[in-house]
């Protein structure tokens, strides 16, 4: 296994160049919240390959908020028998949600939020100027992606529009690790 810390360089630009493998937004009810892209080497989406997903808010969220959420929807989906979440414990998502809490900032409108994920290893976690924070777990990884790729997702719609480049949209997130 590589050291993430030398296998992805610290730069908010990371991958910026990537083809862009699909983008939407992302609404509930009459509110629109952010507009996401989702960019990889390839152009496609491979569970397998480092992939970034950009996260450009429409609207003010805490960090508080934006981790709480990532928290309960990995907790929603370990419900839902989502594989890469069911045998989480609850104690492990709220240590992520506390990491997240801790370097995230609160966005406003035009803000943007950067993961680069690195499957079996981790997500750095960049603003538009700066890297924030990493949580260096390959569980994590493929949790934190399932909020948006996989089938059980909230937002179904947004998932069409991520994976619309890509020929795996069926592909379960974490079946490699």
């Amino acid at each position: 296994m590589h050291d993430l810390k030398h296998s992805i360089s610290i730069q908010p630009s990371l991958g910026a160049q990537w083809p862009v493998v699909g983008e939407g937004v992302f609404s509930w009810s009459v509110f629109r919240f952010y507009r996401a892209r989702l960019l990889s080497e390839t152009g496609l989406f491979d569970p397998t390959q480092p992939y970034r997903l950009e996260i450009n808010y429409l609207r003010r969220l805490s960090a508080s908020q934006i981790a709480n959420v990532t928290g309960a929807e990995i907790k929603r989906l370990a419900l839902l028998g989502v594989k890469c979440c069911v045998d989480l414990p609850n104690v492990k998502i709220d240590s992520w949600t506390h990491k997240l809490e801790q370097f995230l900032p609160d966005v406003t409108l035009n803000d943007q939020l950067i993961g680069v994920f690195k499957p079996g290893e981790g997500v750095r976690f960049y603003d538009a100027k700066q890297e924030l924070g990493l949580i260096d777990e390959g569980a994590f990884v493929n949790a934190f992606t399932a909020i948006w790729l996989d089938p059980q997702t909230r937002a179904p719609k947004l998932r069409s529009e991520l994976l619309k480049k890509s020929l795996h949209q069926d592909t379960e997130i974490g079946k490699s690790t």
